[in-house]
């Protein structure tokens, strides 16, 4: 296994200021689905006073892996690397489970996913889009068509915006499994502004999935073989950074060194890929970027939800909001709760549906409540997520990466 008893850090005191932060315990309100219960679970299993039985896998297997407790804990008790050594376990386990087992295969085949959406499509055109909403497998699809008072979002075919000529720096952009299928217009409008902003995106063709997902459900050996596979294409790219859309994939990249860190022939690699690795909104930021000259949605109530792993296992807090900002001229409205997963978490909304609506329930509320035209957030899975909780819900509001309402404002001006 990739973790060690070196990487727990301090033993956790039990002292419960991360119950609050656990979403599974929000709803549930059990110890044994905390934070400081899953890791009293893994010690008396780890040490055999207990046995990884029925319920304890339950309990274990319930955790998002948001590390909202991480964030909120005193004592710098580190749960993603318990936890992690245990999901390779916790797979053996589940993975008899027949609906997994679609579900794994479907993400697997592009052929597979194109069928889903055209059904979500016809669906959606048929006027039947809240009943396909209520259906597992395609509920999570984006809508065939969204218009927002009268403006339609539609994927940009390509990017508009050529390189620059004399660029001020050369980086790699991430395409992402999930991003570049269901919502294409996320990496293009990237693209195009870090185009804009003197940044040349150079393609990186051995670079595929980062194995975030892989690592989630337990899949170590799959994981660290992508991560060996992206770490020398990264070496032998010649770019300076590379960058992610999504908050889960970037803080896999992260990870790269300390997954790596005993493989002889890829340690560095993966340190150097690991050290590069920005979220585009925080690059933007560190490179700096020009502000566009007009918002289009200044009159809109644009709110932000913090993706879990740009917040609490990136720490980036600041650089997207300040994209949201410049693209709406004023700083976004917190959406509320913004500690709290929106029960996203990779494939947990669809392996634990259920936690999954009832998370997402609760954000459409805020966004009911507040009044939000448009969600900013900075990860697709969460994007996918908030869309279904709102479409459930009958909320009309618009989800959106911060990076494509920063190229609307681009757009804007001329």
């Amino acid at each position: 296994m990739v973790g060690s008893e070196m990487d727990h850090g301090l033993p956790c005191v039990h002292c419960g200021l991360c119950l609050d932060t656990c979403p599974t315990y929000r709803v549930l309100g059990t110890e044994a689905d905390s934070p400081r219960g899953r890791i009293y679970l893994m010690t008396a299993i780890s040490s055999g006073e207990m046995s990884l039985d029925h319920n304890a896998i339950g309990h274990l297997d319930g955790c998002l892996g948001c590390l909202a407790c991480e964030t909120a804990c005193p004592s710098g008790v580190s749960y993603r690397h318990r936890i992690e050594e245990f999901r390779p376990r916790i797979h053996a386990a589940v993975r008899r489970n027949p609906w997994r087992r679609i579900v794994a295969a479907a993400s697997a085949d592009p052929r597979l996913l194109r069928f889903a959406l055209r059904v979500a499509r016809v669906m959606d055109t048929l006027g039947l889009a809240r009943l396909r909403r209520r259906l597992p497998g395609l509920d999570l699809l984006p809508a065939a068509r969204a218009a927002y008072d009268g403006v339609e979002r539609t994927p940009r075919s390509r990017s508009r915006i050529p390189a620059p000529e004399q660029p001020r720096m050369r980086v790699g952009l991430l395409a992402g499994c999930v991003g570049d299928a269901l919502r294409p217009s996320i990496n293009r409008a990237a693209v195009e502004v870090l185009h804009r902003n003197g940044i040349e995106v150079v393609e990186i063709e051995d670079i595929g999935c980062c194995g975030a997902l892989a690592m989630h459900a337990g899949r170590e050996s799959d994981a660290l073989e992508l991560a060996r596979r992206n770490a020398r294409a990264f070496a032998d790219a010649g770019v300076e950074r590379f960058v992610t859309t999504a908050a889960g994939c970037g803080a896999m990249l992260r990870d790269y060194g300390r997954l790596l860190r005993n493989d002889a022939d890829h340690c560095d690699a993966a340190r150097r890929m690991a050290a590069n690795t920005r979220d585009v909104s925080e690059l933007l930021v560190e490179a700096g970027f020009a502000r566009p000259s007009r918002q289009p949605l200044e009159s809109k109530r644009v709110v932000y939800h913090d993706a879990c792993h740009l917040l609490h296992a990136s720490g980036i807090a600041d650089a997207p909001r300040s994209v949201v900002s410049s693209a709406i001229g004023r700083r976004p409205t917190d959406l509320g709760d913004n500690m709290l997963c929106c029960g996203s978490a990779g494939s947990y909304n669809i392996d634990h549906r259920a936690m999954g609506l009832e998370l997402g329930r609760h954000k459409a509320a805020l966004a009911r409540d507040i009044g939000a035209d448009v969600i900013s957030v900075g990860n697709i899975g969460c994007i996918l997520q908030l869309e279904r909780a709102a479409a459930l819900e009958g909320i009309r509001v618009r989800v959106a990466h911060p990076v494509e309402l920063l190229a609307e404002a681009y757009d804007a001006k001329e």
